[in-house]
Formats: structure tokens, C-alpha cells, sequence
């Protein structure tokens, strides 16, 4: 059989369908087909919190965004959003002051790779972890410094009265042989 006569079978025996479909009027051939289950309400309230949370973000607002991706990531989770969403705010937090902010991007990101660790944001999300944990790590490492610093003053200052105590004895005890020769 040659492409025109497949053509022709296949259009002579859908003409019925589409001409009881005008009979009817194209309405029925145009509704949706609605699945029988309907996504709970709480779906539909994070997708919107996370296109305002976009749009925030796309309008420059960091803090509104923040807000609106922290409600997101606090609802259940939902796989394509939630995983978006804490991957978005691990990179908000990072603009927070001190390390309080890479610490919380990186609770985030291991919150990320715990619950989604299939998805294309954990993936894109691996690189900044191993570096907030050398951060973290840099950073403890740099307590530890400060702490043995500290450390090592105390004991210079206890070696130090120490050595005047040590003074003062050879002191006295030129003295006591001073006077006991006397």
C-alpha cells in the first residue's frame, strides 16, 4: 500500500467522527480530559508561593522571595518544587551576615540531598555543598586556632609567674643562707 491510499483509509474513517463532533458542536471535542484525581489545595497554594516567590526575585525583593520559599520548603515536600525551592533558598541564605548564613545554605542542601537525591537540583547543588563544607570546616578549624591561641596565652602567663615565683624563692633563699652565715 502506497502513502496516499494509508492517507485516505485513515481520513475516510475518522470523517464520521469529526462529522458528528460539528453536529454537536466542536465543545465536546475540546474539553480537557481532567484526571480523576485532583491535586490537594496545599499543592496548588506552594506552586503559588513559588511563582511569587520568582517573581520577587526577578523584581530584586531577596528578602519577600526568602519568605515565600521558606513556606514552600516548610509545606510537604513535592518533588520539581520543593527541591527547586530549597535549592533557591540555600542561595538566598548565603547573603545572610556572618557564617550563620552558609550554615543554614548548607542544612538546606543536605536537607536537599536527603530528600531528593534523584533530582537535577541536588546534582547542580553538589558543588556548592563540598564547598560550604570546606567553609565549615575552615571555620572550625579557625575556632580551634583561636581556642589554642588562647591556650598558649594562659599558659605563657602561668609560665611567666611561674618563673617570678621560681625568682623569688632562689631570692629567699639567698637570703636565709646570708643570714644563717651570719
Amino acid at each position: 500500500m502506497r502513502p496516499r491510499h494509508i492517507i485516505t483509509t485513515v481520513v475516510l474513517a475518522l470523517l464520521p467522527l469529526l462529522c458528528s463532533c460539528s453536529q454537536l458542536g466542536w465543545k465536546i471535542a475540546l474539553v480537557p480530559v481532567v484526571p480523576d484525581e485532583s491535586p490537594p489545595h496545599a499543592v496548588s497554594d506552594q506552586e503559588r508561593r513559588f511563582a511569587a516567590a520568582l517573581e520577587f526575585l526577578r523584581a530584586g525583593n531577596a528578602a519577600a522571595a526568602s519568605g515565600q520559599l521558606a513556606r514552600v520548603v516548610a509545606d510537604p515536600p513535592i518533588e520539581g518544587l520543593t527541591d527547586e525551592a530549597l535549592f533557591r533558598l540555600s542561595l538566598l541564605s548565603l547573603r545572610e551576615e556572618g557564617n550563620k548564613g552558609s550554615i543554614r545554605a548548607l542544612e538546606l542542601l543536605e536537607r536537599l540531598n536527603n530528600e531528593f537525591p534523584r533530582s537535577i537540583w541536588t546534582h547542580q547543588a553538589a558543588p556548592l555543598s563540598v564547598y560550604l563544607e570546606g567553609v565549615k570546616m575552615l571555620r572550625n578549624r579557625q575556632r580551634e586556632v583561636k581556642t589554642l591561641k588562647e591556650l598558649n596565652l594562659s599558659l605563657s602567663r602561668d609560665n611567666r609567674g611561674m618563673r617570678q615565683t621560681l625568682e623569688r624563692l632562689n631570692n629567699l633563699d639567698l637570703e636565709l643562707d646570708q643570714k644563717i652565715k651570719r
